[in-house]
């Protein structure tokens, strides 16, 4: 949709605080020649030519608009907004630069065309002539005195951003600004397409904001603050937890595979976001915040308006995992001369950052970092000067990157390291002994009072499901030196939404074929499980030993199943 209903002059030097003081001082039923006369009063140029283009007139008598309510309230930020917009919504060729120099693909400001000297071939390109330079320099200024971005200049030229200033507080203003325009001087067809916001996005406005698609749709929406949820009691099952996250504040969850570490993890984030797992995680928070807005202090504003009683995340750990992955790192940013590197949070230190701004405004919502796998990266490598602050909360502590001006970091007393760790994993089951200090470690075991108590379909694969357990639990016990290898109960839990006993029964030989059986005979090739004792336990739920084929195996177990097993009629 092409933005610009008239062909004004690109080199008109009126500052935006000119326009602003005009609309303030200007009112309804005025004519055009009475606004150009205090326009004039404003400005060092003569207004008659441009007034009409910048200001709405319906037979040429001024009429109310959402620019002149904010001039006159005071609102002079919004003022100027809207007087931004008022000149982009007035020269189709100042849109053009402002949409295709100005911004990104994605709708966002780009700070490589925050140059003079790339708005000024734009501006050539769309045949300025002689003029394109003072074009350039006057679209700029104004862009600057909305203000839009922080100019970094060499000498009195412009060559880059050095920052962008937040812009979704404006969106619901423009919006409103844009259908007053579109109605008064456009189809009224026009004009009905759509929503006032997927209006405003046909005519391209969230670029003019430095805005995506979806953080101006976001942004449009009312934004009142919410009640605070309120916590159910807390289950007993998370009371051990809970009671260690409060006086250690990092706890390990430890223990076999399928013992349930990371669920009883999202448990607790259940629990401690009141139901609200999904809109409480840091993830979904920053991705409802323009990109250029996504700082601690609006994560902690957003976290108190939405009446949030836990903010979360979850990163998981891995051999090649480092600092630069979990606290901080040096992230290429685009710029006028090329690629700059700017100091960014990571997850680590974003959360803390989050928490000590709650800390700050009073808010006691809890933070939570679950951080699954902890002991499959080098710790020393991850956290670095960090094993310290870990130590001493709320104390800082000097790191090789500063954010925002801050060479310190500090992790507050509010904020939990939640991590759950597998024992079977060999190659690296021995923790960091400087990390293991600092955390409370809570053992989790096979528990087959859980698969007892599952949603079964009968009790025929309920009783199927517990003997396969308890037959693979008789290979591992403390005198074989393997008990931390145990195939924990979450291997034998209901698979999906079951019709029948048939459809459950099938659902569970596959599962053991195709997940438990690999898995022990892994073990048994290492020498972590006996043979003999492996081959005797698989022949006893009817599965031949030389059955290697995984197919094979489950056609056996599932035939086993249901003739001499608890579900069958032996």
């Amino acid at each position: 949709m092409e933005v610009g209903l008239a062909n004004m002059s690109l080199t008109r030097n009126t500052t935006l605080s000119s326009l602003t003081n005009t609309a303030a001082q200007i009112s309804p039923g005025m004519s055009v020649q009475q606004v150009a006369d205090i326009a004039d009063r404003n400005s060092a140029e003569s207004a008659s030519s441009w007034v009409k283009s910048l200001f709405l007139f319906r037979n040429d008598v001024l009429v109310e608009d959402a620019w002149l309510r904010a001039a006159r309230s005071g609102d002079s930020d919004t003022a100027n907004a809207l007087g931004w917009a008022a000149r982009v919504w007035a020269e189709p060729r100042i849109a053009q630069v402002v949409e295709e120099t100005l911004t990104d693909f994605n709708g966002h400001f780009d700070p490589t065309g925050f140059s003079t000297n790339a708005v000024t071939q734009s501006f050539g390109d769309l045949d300025a002539g002689a003029n394109s330079r003072k074009a350039a320099t006057t679209l700029l200024n104004q862009a600057a005195a909305v203000p839009l971005f922080e100019p970094e200049k060499h000498g009195g030229t412009i060559i880059g951003s050095s920052r962008f200033h937040p812009t979704a507080q404006f969106v619901p203003a423009v919006i409103e600004f844009l259908v007053e325009r579109i109605r008064g001087q456009v189809s009224p067809t026009v004009a009905r397409r759509g929503d006032a916001t997927e209006l405003a996005l046909l005519w391209k406005a969230n670029r003019w904001f430095g805005l995506s698609k979806d953080e101006f749709r976001i942004a449009a929406r009312t934004r009142a603050i919410a009640p605070q949820s309120t916590r159910q009691e807390l289950p007993e099952s998370l009371e051990l937890l809970h009671q260690e996250a409060l006086r250690r504040r990092q706890v390990v969850l430890q223990g076999a595979p399928g013992t349930g570490k990371t669920y009883i993890a999202l448990r607790y984030i259940e629990w401690a976001t009141s139901g609200r797992r999904k809109q409480s995680s840091l993830s979904t928070i920053l991705a409802e915040l323009p990109s250029n807005e996504r700082t601690p202090e609006n994560v902690a504003n957003e976290v108190v308006r939405r009446g949030l009683t836990a903010i979360w995340d979850i990163t998981q750990f891995h051999p090649s995992y480092g600092y630069e992955d979990f606290v901080r790192t040096l992230a290429p940013v685009p710029s006028a001369n090329g690629v700059t590197f700017r100091a960014e949070h990571r997850v680590l230190s974003m959360l803390s950052a989050v928490a000590a701004e709650l800390q700050a405004i009073g808010s006691d919502a809890d933070v939570v970092l679950i951080i699954d796998e902890i002991n499959r990266a080098d710790i020393a490598r991850v956290f670095g000067e960090l094993l310290y602050a870990l130590e001493y909360r709320d104390a800082p502590i000097h790191t090789p990157y500063s954010v925002g001006g801050d060479a310190s970091m500090t992790i507050p007393s509010n904020l939990t390291l939640l991590g759950t760790m597998n024992t079977a994993d060999r190659s690296i089951a021995l923790i960091d002994y400087a990390l293991r200090r600092r955390f409370s470690f809570i053992s989790l075991e096979p528990d087959a009072s859980i698969i007892e108590n599952a949603g079964w379909v009968g009790t025929g694969d309920r009783d199927t499901a517990l003997h396969l357990f308890d037959a693979v639990s008789t290979l591992f016990s403390e005198e074989d030196n393997n008990s931390a290898l145990a195939v924990g109960h979450s291997y034998f839990l209901p698979s999906g939404d079951m019709q029948n006993e048939a459809e459950s029964l099938v659902a569970l030989a596959r599962r053991f074929a195709y997940e438990i059986v690999p898995l022990l005979r892994e073990y048994a090739s290492e020498g972590l499980v006996g043979s003999e004792k492996l081959n005797s336990v698989l022949n006893s739920v009817g599965i031949n030993s030389d059955a290697t084929k995984q197919d094979l195996v489950e056609a056996e177990l599932y035939s086993w199943l249901t003739t001499d097993g608890p579900a069958g009629n032996g």
